[in-house]
């Protein structure tokens, strides 16, 4: 078979770099950023970036005139997240039954996706009074336990682009401010878990330990969901170790088995 030419291997090398470089930023790049980035001379670059455009890899704010990842790099990162999610689940879902069992309370698994997470598996309570969530619901990150003990492993300049100023008041304990937010994150930080005081629903409480993965990054969570009745200080320090030593579990299994996968967090 006849070898490709090196001038086209280095041009495919090179726009792979742009578009990692892309994945890597939360915000829109001009051509001399992205130069910088990856070391391409700026004209390599400029080249690169228009053939990107016109097959819709990236896309270009016509104001300021930079770019960002375009819909056909979200079509192929959607169908690897759905793959990604899949295997998410499959690894961890063991574990977590094993948690719902020994802990006797509804155990969530939450996949951070920026703005939002999403509750991909439940392992429901057997307890008569249960909580009980749908697959695939989607959650705020201000107010749930899972959310939040994500948030708490992530830098504060990148929560400042992030998070808005103000968030909805879903119950009268619901945190509404980024200031307020911050500064309990740093709280969860140290502890290394967070809670959801009935800050979501009334009369349901949470307690949620942050899932990282092969690069030390908080990519999802798992949430132990009960009725507020329920919780005593003795109790929540028991749930709080069973679940820290299962998420080390789900984040081990997940820098054996995932860490040539794209990111979580990046779909």
């Amino acid at each position: 078979m006849k070898e490709p030419p090196q001038e086209k291997l280095n041009a495919i090398e090179k726009a792979l770099a742009i578009l990692i470089a892309f994945a890597d930023s939360d915000r829109e790049l001009g051509t001399v950023e992205v130069g910088e980035l990856t070391g391409i001379h700026k004209a390599t670059t400029s080249r690169i970036l228009a053939t990107m455009l016109e097959y819709g890899m990236v896309a270009q704010n016509d104001a300021t005139k930079k770019y960002n990842l375009g819909p056909l790099a979200y079509r192929l990162g959607a169908s690897q997240a759905s793959q990604t999610i899949r295997a998410f689940v499959s690894l961890s879902r063991p574990l977590i039954d094993k948690l719902r069992d020994r802990i006797e309370e509804s155990i969530s698994l939450e996949i951070w996706t920026e703005n939002k997470t999403v509750a991909c598996y439940l392992a429901e309570s057997r307890n008569p009074l249960r909580v009980s969530m749908m697959p695939a619901d989607v959650l705020p990150l201000h107010a749930p336990a899972g959310a939040k003990a994500i948030l708490s492993h992530v830098s504060k300049e990148r929560l400042e682009r992030l998070l808005p100023d103000e968030f909805p008041r879903m119950t009268k304990n619901t945190l509404t401010t980024k200031s307020e937010l911050l500064e309990r994150l740093e709280e969860y930080n140290k502890r290394g878990y967070s809670i959801d005081d009935e800050e979501l629903y009334p009369g349901i409480y949470a307690i949620g330990v942050p899932i990282f993965d092969h690069l030390s990054k908080p990519v999802a969570a798992i949430s132990a969901v009960m009725p507020a009745t329920r919780v005593t200080a003795a109790r929540e320090e028991d749930i709080v170790t069973q679940m820290k030593l299962t998420s080390q579990k789900i984040s081990k299994e997940i820098r054996q088995t995932l860490h040539t996968s794209t990111s979580i967090k990046k779909f």
